[in-house]
């Protein structure tokens, strides 16, 4: 498997703007379990301003980032900055994140279920998790010079990575968060340097949204919608949102997107027309694993921060009903 090619793609550009920020919140749990610390942190990330220096591991790859985290008449705002290599910016407030790319090439995306936050806020279902993944206490550590509890996530097959959180004492915050692989060693850490809470600008109106809404979207309710249905997905994951493909007036087209999840790890598929490019085969973006290939005259591109295995899966699995079988 080789890395990612310079992107091609608005996909693939989304891709690389959105994927990088990682970490979670749980739903209600026992008090001083596991999973009542990762609740916390949901708290926290919705109710603490804050802005730090941290820096993301890869491999032998290190880059420095700058990140200002604010909570603003209920809505979340952040802007993360590269401060190594060429100049890059992520800003989202509250569902519209802004990519500014090397090439000072600005683009706008509104998100949709699932997000890929450096600090995740949306609850999630430990019921449904213990399933899927163990949760359990890993003791104390410091980080940034702040004293930690460390929750761990070991999934309990090869479908999914692993998850490591350091979280402060003091404020709940995520300091440190490891991508774990099969051989319980880090796939890509990313971990606060320097952090300071800030009360400037900021209402300290907690976000009270992240958690509503339905778990999943049944099939059902998106059959008038698409040609398209998975054939045996991995197990427990599910649809979580779908959303058409469009052709905008001013603008390119937007190919069809399912989003599916298993309460943790997120999976995109793409559907649009085969036009000839487009990737075919796998690759990847350091964690992130992608899988390409044409199916009944389109092109579909599976992305996720999955194994390669997974998106294999989701790619197999897709098949073409047709416009007159539901």
């Amino acid at each position: 498997m080789k890395p990612l090619a310079d992107p091609r793609s608005l996909v693939w550009i989304l891709a690389a703007c959105l994927m990088p920020w990682m970490a979670t919140g749980l739903a209600a749990a026992p008090p001083n379990s596991a999973a009542s610390q990762l609740q916390r942190m949901a708290d926290a990330v919705n109710s603490l301003s804050f802005e730090g220096t941290l820096v993301y591991l890869h491999k032998n790859r290190l880059e420095t980032l700058h990140i200002r985290h604010s909570i603003e008449d209920g809505q979340v705002r952040e802007r993360l900055i590269s401060m190594t290599g060429p100049v890059r910016a992520v800003t989202r407030e509250d569902d519209e994140v802004t990519c500014v790319l090397p090439n000072s090439q600005t683009i706008s995306v509104r998100r949709h279920g699932v997000t890929h936050d450096l600090l995740r806020s949306r609850a999630l279902d430990p019921d449904l998790l213990g399933h899927h993944y163990q949760v359990h206490g890993l003791g104390a550590a410091r980080v940034a010079g702040r004293e930690t509890e460390v929750v761990g996530l070991v999934p309990r097959d090869d479908l999914r990575y692993g998850y490591r959180f350091y979280l402060d004492r003091e404020t709940g915050l995520p300091l440190k968060t490891d991508l774990m692989g099969a051989e319980a060693e880090p796939i890509e850490q990313i971990m606060f340097t320097s952090l300071q809470l800030t009360h400037d600008d900021a209402s300290g109106n907690p976000v009270t949204s992240r958690s509503t809404g339905p778990r999943h979207k049944p099939w059902s309710a998106i059959a008038a919608e698409t040609h398209w249905r998975f054939a045996q997905m991995p197990d427990g994951f599910e649809l979580l949102m779908h959303k058409a493909a469009t052709q905008p007036a001013n603008g390119p087209a937007e190919p069809e997107h399912f989003l599916l999840s298993d309460g943790l790890a997120a999976v995109s598929v793409y559907i649009e027309p085969d036009s000839g490019g487009g990737l075919l085969g796998e690759t990847r973006i350091g964690a992130i694993h992608a899988a390409g290939g044409r199916i009944a005259g389109y092109h579909v591109t599976v992305v996720g921060e999955v194994p390669a295995a997974t998106v294999a899966m989701f790619l197999a699995s897709l098949e073409y009903i047709g416009e007159d079988v539901r």
